[in-house]
């Protein structure tokens, strides 16, 4: 049993974790580092410059090296069982979530549905989609209550859909729209972490998707509409084991970031929802920095003088929106530039080179949130025993107690800086394979991805600085 002051301490810590208001993924420490963070920032960038010397001097293979089939051993099918049983606990998941949010106690720490939604859903299953497989398409159950309506109304419809024409302008439009809309509830929205709020985001969601289904057919929307569909395919394009189904489940090994080499060219809408997708991570690190408290204070006052909480809204929401738009101007000036130098078109470069940016959003993800998943997840332990907060004690856990120094600021650091630098270098890798690819010549290869390189380095440099904010003791002048 730990101290009542220590508990406290893991309450305030927690609590500013899932309520993200300030400073949302810092620890109950900083660390002092042993250079200043310039150095460090310097030596990603050069780390991420030489990255691209060493491969501009000695890859040559192509996309079509990656496409091959690797053989028998390396897939199979996923037995019926196991479909069957993922999507049980899809199913079961959602229901014991939106039950515990309208029924159960309304305390954020005494109910299951604000940890299970904000951490261990969308921060731990994108890990697992990003680094072993997405298995997302096994256990969504939105398509298994889909399932299981289109069986039960079979004797008088082939199918639960009306199958109405898809405009085609509109393209992954819709998923691009509900990203912003869930980055919104995430870091604006007030009342994001009460249990009922949460449950009730989820019915309206349940709803919105189903009619989707029924208006276009299951397949279309999911790669349409169905935001969460679309983002764990773009994290697993990066994991090495794929999962596809064709009338039935298989699985498949290939390289870590083979998924990311193509040679189709994304419609310009998945190329926004890539670009929105890292922009609205790194928008959500930058409202922890002081740059960020200096601007609110400088327009809408300081926290001790009240802020006008609606003035806030709009501000946090203005940077929301802006974020993603300077991130995709310069994504769009460096393929500008990459058309500039090889007589092609930006509309086909900009589709290409856009998966290039995964790694960066993987790595910037799990540099990010962390620290939110190893603390704030802990909650799961107690909860599962309880998740009403009704005093249950199910499993035997209701008395474990939060480790917040499981993990500490100076394991965040070099984490963070670790799982930068490697992101930023195989999106190096994954932009000069698909170069290859494109322009077939190795000095026109190279010469197309000098522009990305400056942005790459640019954005390990900055992304690193926002990192290190909430982590490190600032210097005393």
């Amino acid at each position: 049993m730990i101290g009542p002051a220590v508990r406290i301490a893991a309450g305030i810590v927690v609590w500013s974790l899932l309520c993200r208001d300030a400073h949302a993924h810092a620890l109950a420490q900083r660390y002092d580092l042993p250079l200043p963070l310039g150095f460090f920032l310097v030596a990603a960038g050069a780390a991420v410059a030489v990255s691209f010397v060493i491969l501009a001097l000695f890859w040559r293979q192509d996309v079509g090296r990656w496409d091959r089939d690797e053989g028998p051993s390396n897939k199979g099918a996923v037995p019926g069982a196991l479909v069957a049983c993922c999507r049980t606990i899809g199913v079961s998941a959602v229901t014991l979530i939106v039950s515990a949010g309208l029924f159960g106690n309304q305390n954020t720490f005494k109910n299951i549905a604000p940890v299970s939604v904000w951490v261990i859903w969308w921060v731990g299953f994108s890990f697992l989609c990003a680094f072993v497989g997405n298995a997302w398409g096994l256990i969504n159950p939105w398509v298994a209550f889909f399932d299981v309506g289109e069986r039960l109304t079979r004797p008088w419809s082939k199918e639960l859909s009306l199958r109405l024409p898809y405009p085609r302008w509109l393209g992954a439009w819709p998923a691009c729209a509900l990203l912003l809309l869930f980055a919104w509830l995430e870091l604006v929205a007030p009342g994001r972490d009460v249990p009922r709020n949460v449950a009730i985001a989820i019915a309206i969601y349940s709803i919105m998707t189903w009619a989707g289904f029924f208006a276009f057919g299951r397949e279309l929307w999911l790669s349409r509409g169905e935001v969460f569909s679309v983002t764990f395919d773009l994290f697993g394009r990066f994991a090495p084991l794929q999962f596809t189904c064709n009338g039935r489940w298989h699985w498949s090994l290939r390289p870590l970031a083979a998924g990311l080499l193509t040679r189709a060219t994304l419609a310009p809408s998945m190329t926004a929802f890539t670009l929105l997708m890292l922009g609205t991570v790194t928008v959500d690190g930058f409202m922890e920095t002081p740059l960020w408290a200096a601007a609110v204070e400088s327009l809408i006052g300081s926290p001790g003088t009240g802020v006008d909480q609606k003035a806030y809204m709009l501000f946090q929401s203005a940077l929301l929106v802006a974020g993603p738009l300077l991130l995709a101007a310069l994504y769009l000036t460096a393929v500008a530039l990459m058309a500039r130098i090889t007589g092609s078109r930006v509309s086909v470069l900009a589709g290409l080179f856009v998966l290039s940016l995964v790694p960066i959003a993987i790595a910037y993800h799990l540099a990010h949130y962390f620290s939110l998943l190893a603390i704030a997840g802990q909650f799961i332990i107690p909860l599962v025993s309880d998740p009403f907060g009704y005093g249950w004690d199910l499993f035997g856990t209701t008395l474990y107690r939060i480790d917040i120094g499981l993990v500490d600021a100076r394991f965040l650091w070099y984490f963070s800086v670790s799982a930068i630098v490697i992101g930023h270098i195989i999106a190096v890798w994954v932009g000069h394979v698909t170069a290859y690819s494109v322009f077939r010549d190795a000095s026109a290869a190279r010469r197309s991805q000098y522009p990305m390189l400056v942005l790459m380095i640019g954005y390990t440099m900055l992304s690193l600085w926002i990192l290190a904010q909430p982590i490190i003791e600032p210097t005393v002048r």
